[in-house]
């Protein structure tokens, strides 16, 4: 007895055909049981005569799909893989076997395959409650700005910081750059020469780190930092984020960096931190922004010009200075002496700005006046009075002492 492999669709069916066969039920009726034409119900009753039961079992069943990968190609890109891709991702490992080795497999068929393998294991989703929020609609309107340290260059360089800027409206990347740290300085120049290409937006998203902010006895937040008084002074509102997952954008971001641009500066052998800043402003950023980039719901670019502002000016560190007695001025470690030629009046006891830029010039300002002035070395520490030892001589009482009024009286008894 022929024992046959069935659905339950396909079980479903007998009793339909089997009415047909005995002529019990119209074609009509049967083709609106089984949600068929009447052609389909025609060719399968036909069939269903000459055959049985087995006809309505479908011919393609066990058979190879005409679509299956070549398991030729299949064992190809495996062993790529497991010997030049072996953590890349099923999605960038699909693009890496395109892009140098011209093998085309969807990255989902290329999941199974890994998985199968014993190359990529599935990964459980944990479902986290977080609260939607809508993006922006105009590019340059909100701008996230964030610092990740990580051994980018993986054991070919010392560990060091990516520093990132991305377009809340459209998820573009405006610019990369690496630095050995995040300093006031490294973020300054950044911001700089983001400005410079893009100009200034609306809105620039950071974290609470010192960088940004205050944090230490700044109870009234009155206290603000050296960056934070350069984007006051370009008219940028700065928004601090409470937590990681509220700047989810940028955080994203550096998940997917941290995949995907490690590994392509792995291929291309980058050393040092001038390379992998040369390959990813100009090979990786436009490479991602083309993949990841969506279009905005206004086409408006709400970055602003930077006319009538001088960068140079603006991103700098100041402090302030009381002028001493002798015109000179001390700041961390250095001895600035003022010449007696000035663009304004100077008096002693003036508060004096010290202004040193990114390059590490320094100038000191008064009333928007730059001073003149020189470096002189650290003057001598004035020489201690030497202080001159008396011998103490020894007292002697006087006539009327008491003392000498006891000895006295002591004689005559």
């Amino acid at each position: 007895m022929e024992t046959l492999s069935m659905s339950q669709k396909e079980i479903n069916q007998i009793s339909v055909f089997e009415n047909l066969k005995d002529r019990k039920i119209k074609q009509k009726i049967a083709a609106q049981l089984l949600d068929l034409g009447i052609r389909q119900i025609k060719r399968k009753l036909k069939n269903y005569r000459r055959f049985g039961a087995k006809s309505l079992i479908h011919g393609n069943r066990g058979r190879p799909g005409n679509r299956q990968l070549d398991p030729a190609i299949v064992g190809q890109a495996l062993s790529l893989i497991e010997n030049r891709y072996p953590d890349f991702a099923p999605t960038f490992a699909s693009e890496k076997l395109q892009e140098n080795h011209h093998l085309v497999i969807n990255h989902e068929s290329l999941r199974q395959k890994m998985i199968v393998a014993g190359l990529w294991f599935a990964k459980e989703k944990k479902i986290k409650h977080r609260e939607w929020r809508e993006r922006k609609a105009c590019f340059g309107e909100f701008v996230q700005l964030d610092g990740s340290p990580h051994h980018w260059l993986e054991d070919r360089a010392p560990a060091c910081t990516l520093l990132a800027f991305i377009d809340d409206a459209t998820s573009r990347i405006l610019y990369l750059e690496f630095v050995y740290e995040e300093t006031t300085e490294t973020v300054m120049r950044a911001t700089k020469t983001y400005l410079e290409q893009f100009g200034r937006p609306l809105e620039l998203y950071v974290d609470r780190g010192k960088v940004f902010k205050v944090n230490l006895n700044n109870p009234d937040e009155d206290k603000i930092t050296q960056y934070r008084r350069a984007l006051d002074e370009l008219a940028i509102k700065v928004t601090y984020a409470r937590s990681p997952q509220a700047k989810g954008r940028v955080e994203r971001l550096f998940g997917t960096l941290q995949d995907r641009l490690v590994k392509e500066l792995r291929l291309a052998g980058i050393r040092t931190i001038e390379e992998a800043n040369h390959f990813a402003q100009n090979i990786y950023l436009p490479k991602h922004n083309q993949k990841f980039a969506v279009e905005p719901k206004e086409n408006a670019n709400l970055h602003r010009s930077l006319e009538g502002y001088q960068l140079t000016e603006v991103f700098n560190h100041r402090e302030e200075r009381i002028l001493t007695n002798d015109f000179t001025i001390r700041y961390h470690n250095q001895w600035f002496q003022l010449d007696s030629q000035q663009p304004t009046l100077v008096f002693p006891k003036n508060i004096i700005t010290v202004v040193r830029y990114l390059d590490g010039t320094i100038k000191l300002k008064l009333r928007r006046a730059k001073l003149n002035f020189q470096e002189i070395p650290k003057p001598s520490p004035r020489p201690k009075p030497i202080a001159i030892k008396r011998t103490k001589k020894p007292w002697i009482p006087p006539v009327d002492h008491p003392w000498r009024k006891f000895q006295l009286n002591s004689q005559k008894i």
